[in-house]
């Protein structure tokens, strides 16, 4: 029993902190960023003929361009007939031996881009009027933000769940549905010569400034709308196969914690009957998880340029919360297994060797 009582004082620990950081992270992040100066921005979205181009042509930002590029020319001649804006282009991408069809399709738009400043987006992103100008508002060497689901709660719960992280620099990443990333920094870091040879792009991403020691900055203000997955548990176990691969150590810290405390809540409603107090303890993470589910929404609805009522539920946050997490911990453990993916149509083999050999 001793044992079992130094876990639950570890959750309980681990439960306070959790909750109490939260009260500062939200306090440094409520001041909406300001532009201090506009610079020429170019925006690259990889396609497959649909896009939700309307909101991207709305932007609240003067100088930037909309660079499509798709696979075929009959996609291009479809899309033309929606583009609305002079300041939209549609190319056709590159074709890349060693690479995934999105880092292709990135590369191919960066070769026509002529801002000082790229934006990767993803074609089903719907973001709002103010995206570009928080983004670029944000930026010291990249910004980035995160999507949201406002239908599925389960879904929406778990996507807050996951962009929580991203307040916490030591383990927030460039998400690559919205990222943005000066020229410069994109150049000096051989970017493009390695995308050529990699199949993820955000995460490679991630890996090459954190390694560098280039700043990414999480912009909320920013959070965009984004199309409801249809197979969302395989979709979310493929989202942790990635990290597995590119970030084993983060991901091992991630299951150990993870499923250590979703054993210890388990094994807690077993002792609660023979120890209440430390089966209490060995719950308290669970308990924490809504008053965190609760915490997110709040911070999330303040923070986002979304209305209120577009929003599901707080009921939904707090009590699906501890559901989430141990979905997340069955993701992390189910991800494993996990030795090839379906990514916008096309079939990839998760690569053996993570990019801790090559940069």
């Amino acid at each position: 029993m001793t044992f079992f009582l130094a876990v639950g004082v570890l959750n309980l620990a681990g439960g306070v902190l959790s909750v109490t950081s939260w009260i500062f992270i939200k306090k440094r992040y409520r001041k909406k960023p300001i532009l201090k100066k506009e610079r020429r921005v170019s925006i690259i979205i990889p396609s497959k003929g649909k896009i939700n181009i309307e909101n991207f042509e709305k932007q609240q930002y003067e100088n930037y361009e909309i660079i499509i590029v798709v696979d075929t020319i009959k996609e291009k001649k479809e899309l033309q007939k929606k583009i609305k804006s002079e300041r939209v282009r549609i190319e056709i991408s590159k074709k890349y031996m060693k690479c995934s069809g999105k880092n292709a399709a990135l590369l191919t738009g960066i070769e026509k881009a002529t801002g000082d400043v790229f934006v990767f987006a993803d074609d089903d992103i719907k973001p709002h009027p103010k995206w570009l100008y928080y983004l670029v508002a944000s930026l010291g060497d990249a910004a980035t933000t995160y999507r949201w689901y406002f239908k599925n709660p389960l879904l929406c719960v778990w996507n807050a769940a996951i962009a929580a992280v991203l307040f916490y620099k030591k383990f927030n990443f460039a998400w690559g549905g919205s990222t943005a990333i000066r020229k410069d920094v994109f150049e000096v870091n051989g970017v493009k010569d390695i995308w050529k040879k990699e199949l993820v792009d955000d995460l490679t991403l991630t890996k090459i400034l954190k390694k560098k020691g280039f700043e990414i900055r999480f912009v909320p203000q920013a959070i965009v709308e984004s199309e409801e997955e249809k197979e969302i548990f395989k979709w979310m176990t493929r989202q942790f196969a990635w990290v597995r691969h590119y970030f084993p150590f983060l991901w091992g810290i991630a299951i150990f914690f993870n499923l250590g405390m979703r054993a210890s809540n388990i094994a807690g409603i077993f002792i609660l009957f023979l120890n209440p107090v430390v089966g209490l303890l060995l719950l308290s993470s669970l308990l924490f998880d809504f008053m965190r589910g609760w915490q997110e929404y709040d911070t999330f609805v303040k923070l986002m340029e979304y209305e209120k009522e577009k929003f599901i539920s707080p009921v939904y946050h707090i009590l699906l919360r501890p559901l989430a997490s141990f979905l997340i911990s069955y993701n992390l453990l189910s991800s494993i297994f996990v030795k090839e993916v379906e990514w916008k149509g096309r079939n990839y083999s998760i690569p053996k060797a993570s990019l801790q050999r090559r940069f």
